[in-house]
């Protein structure tokens, strides 16, 4: 038995396969009966199926799945549309769609990095490349269903945590937003900000500043500035440096959640605030060890 093999066997012995409520939409006559006698195979009694979005509709208002097989490439709606139309009823009230936290895997040939990245960004659990061995697919539904995240329901995302480590094991800016509400004010403002302000706010008040010493403040906030880019600067060329390795290592192996956290990583080093630097700094260390450990790990199955 391979280790892959038997870590989904774990994942199986985990749920109670016959209870479980599939829905597989596919229109792909050949691929729906794959799909489906690999999960009747593996215990899954309780399979429905849709060839198109719209049918998957009307399923779910009558069957409420627990899980959906979703292909990417319908006729009429996309795949990727219903997944939207799905996790969008977190924010209003769709009767069509009871639970927008089904977990859902997107089956599909597609595998660049973008497709992965949109298929993820429209709130999929899990997806699965064609064409698929059992052990990956069993490895994405059982996942899917015992590996439960917190649900975001935000205006920019809706769908499941997209890390799957816990929040509090991401170092500084690497956290999400709402991770770092109880320390950090969500949008600090710079340091060279509150100064001018202040600077401002003395003139405002009667306080007598010569030009010179006027001069001399701004040109010093403007000079911190500069360098405070630099490090930024500096800081997300060494995180774009680090996943062009992971990249170039992994190719189309790379891991969809590594390549996440870089991207997020990039998005929070442009937006450092001035005074963070080390904590900045922390973060590309933070993603060099990341990077590191994979690689390690590639090194010791081979």
């Amino acid at each position: 038995m391979t280790a892959h093999h038997a870590h989904t066997m774990r994942l199986l012995s985990k749920i109670d396969c016959a209870r479980i409520a599939v829905l597989v939409v596919e229109d792909n006559d050949a691929s729906r009966c794959l799909v489906i006698e690999l999960l009747r195979a593996s215990g899954f009694d309780n399979i429905n199926f849709a060839r198109d979005a719209e049918e998957a509709v009307e399923q779910m208002q009558g069957h409420n799945p627990d899980i959906l097989l979703l292909d990417w490439n319908l006729p009429g709606m996309s795949g990727l549309e219903l997944v939207r139309q799905i996790r969008g009823a977190a924010h209003k009230n769709d009767i069509r769609f009871t639970n927008p936290e089904v977990p859902i895997v997107m089956l599909t040939a597609r595998q660049r990095a973008r497709d992965v990245t949109a298929a993820r960004n429209a709130g999929v659990n899990a997806f699965v490349v064609k064409p698929f061995s059992t052990t990956s697919l069993l490895k994405a539904v059982c996942g899917s269903l015992t590996r439960k995240r917190r649900f975001v329901a935000e205006p920019a995302y809706t769908g499941p945590d997209r890390r799957r480590r816990k929040a509090e094991n991401y170092p500084g800016l690497l956290q999400r937003a709402e991770d770092m509400a109880a320390v950090a004010p969500p949008h600090p403002r710079k340091a060279s900000s509150l100064e001018l302000d202040g600077l401002r706010d003395s003139l405002k008040s009667g306080g007598r500043l010569a030009a010179r010493e006027v001069e001399r403040k701004v040109r010093d906030l403007v000079d911190a500035e500069r360098k405070a880019q630099e490090i930024r600067l500096g800081l997300m060329e060494r995180a774009a440096q680090s996943l062009n390795a992971y990249i170039g290592l992994f190719g189309r192996e790379a891991d969809a959640e590594v390549v996440d956290v870089h991207l997020d990583a990039l998005i929070r080093l442009n937006e450092v605030p001035h005074g963070q630097e080390i904590l900045a700094d922390g973060i590309v260390r933070h993603l060099d060890t990341l990077v590191a450990k994979r690689t390690e790990g590639r090194k010791s199955l081979a």
